[in-house]
Parts: C-alpha cells; structure tokens; sequence
C-alpha cells in the first residue's frame, strides 16, 4: 500500500523541461511541480548534478519529492543545454544559480548537490546564506562550518535505481520534512 500511494504521487507531479535566463545565457532545467500547481506546496528544492551528470538525471528522485514542492535540476551552466563561461568555476555557476533563484522568485529553497553539484551548491550557500534552508551534499565533501541544517549522504539520487532511489528519496524527504 504504501509503494502505491508514493507510485501514485509521483503520476500527479508535472515534469516539464524549461530555460531561464542567467548571466551567461540561459539555463536548461528540468522541473517537477505538485498537481496542485505549488499553492500549499513545501520549499522548493534545487538539485545540482556531478561533473559529468545533467539536470535531466534527476526526473526520478524529481518527481517523487514533486509531490509536494517544486523541484528544478539545472544543467550547471557551461554543461547539457546550458549556456556557460567558456572556463565554468565554481564560483560563476554558484553566479548564474542566484540568478535563477531570481529569475523563479524563490525567496527560499533547499539545495541538493552532488560531486561537482556539492561544491556549488556550498559556494550559492555562501553566496545567499539567507535563501538556502536546508543543504543536502551527496558523498565525501567539504561540509564543514555550515550554519544550516545539513545532511551528507552516500549515494547520489541521480543515479541510484529500485529500491535503493526510493530509500534515498525517503532519507531526503525526511530531512528536508523537519
């Protein structure tokens, strides 16, 4: 029963693929939004890919959390569809990451990284410590000196499948759910 209702939240969310502009271009996203088109919706939450990942490795974990938020997982600017700085840093895709903060009208939202996605999503923390709520690293990193609530995980949504992707998922809901 309950494999069911998390089957049957996850055929309401609307996935939709979309651009935004950013200093240097625009940026591809793939999104997730609840049926009831975000009204009573929880924060919403960014996901950032590994090095060699894109936005669009997200649509599994994206539309399980998507039942209740708003769900955006970028192409990192110079990487996929996105437009970038011929040498993307860190620091200028944390940049280009406020931007679409700006460009959605976020006032707030939780943060999800892995690999290279973890180190941005530090730099857009540090960059907007009064947006980022909750910050979620996937895998070893640099997680130290944080002043929000964080959670470290093993493994990394985008590429967890079955069982083990429903499993993270619930770890992340939980923690981002306090």
């Amino acid at each position: 029963m309950k494999g069911r209702k998390t089957r049957e939240q996850a055929d309401a969310v609307h996935l939709r693929r979309l651009y935004v502009d950013s200093r240097f271009g625009q940026l591809h996203l793939t999104a997730a939004y609840p049926q009831s088109g975000g009204f009573d919706e929880r924060t919403p939450l960014l996901m950032l890919h590994a090095e060699d990942g894109l936005g669009a490795d997200f649509r599994a974990p994206a539309a399980l959390l998507g039942a209740d938020r708003s769900v955006y997982a970028p192409d990192l600017p110079g990487s996929g569809n996105s437009d970038g700085p011929a040498r993307p840093t860190v620091a200028n895709q944390a940049e280009a990451l406020a931007d679409l903060l700006d460009a959605l009208r976020l006032r707030d939202v939780d943060v999800l990284g892995s690999g290279r996605g973890a180190q941005v999503a530090l730099a857009l923390t540090a960059l907007r410590p009064h947006q980022v709520r909750r910050l979620v690293v996937c895998g070893p990193g640099p997680a130290n000196g944080i002043a929000r609530p964080l959670l470290q995980l093993r493994a990394d949504p985008a590429r967890s499948a079955g069982d083990g992707a429903a499993a993270v998922v619930a770890e992340i809901r939980a923690f981002l759910d306090r």
